[in-house]
């Protein structure tokens, strides 16, 4: 049961991130070569962890394979025309996992150095 709410809650949260990265590629904004070049380093990724659903890069990944129609739900098969846009040198590019590895390394080191933040007062009422 637990498996699939965090399975449904990653749909969710991927078709979300997939309307916002959608909104931004009609503003102008996104260029298709990166993100197929995001999805195929996030595909290699997946390879070879297989608790990326868990994480952000799962819903990540998901949301990225919806904009390019590359999903089983029938609503996002209409995107399979922006894999014609792709330049020849994207469609050959071969997904780093190292690349996605570097970015998680990098969040986590930045976590760490971040200071707790400060009691915001006391935590029980002061007695006069």
């Amino acid at each position: 049961m637990r498996e699939r709410q965090h399975y449904q809650m990653a749909m969710t949260a991927a078709e979300m991130v997939c309307m916002l990265i959608d909104l931004d590629y009609q503003q102008g904004n996104r260029d298709p070569d990166i993100l197929m070049r995001q999805l195929k380093d996030l595909s290699a990724y997946s390879l070879t962890h297989a608790e990326i659903l868990t994480q952000r890069e799962g819903v990540e990944l998901l949301a990225l394979s919806m904009f390019f129609g590359m999903s089983s739900n029938d609503v996002y098969r209409k995107n399979q025309e922006r894999l014609s846009l792709l330049s020849e040198e994207t469609l050959a590019y071969q997904g780093r996992a190292e690349v996605v590895e570097a970015e998680i390394a990098a969040r986590k080191r930045i976590g760490k150095e971040r200071p707790a933040d400060p009691p915001s007062g006391p935590r029980q009422p002061r007695l006069l």
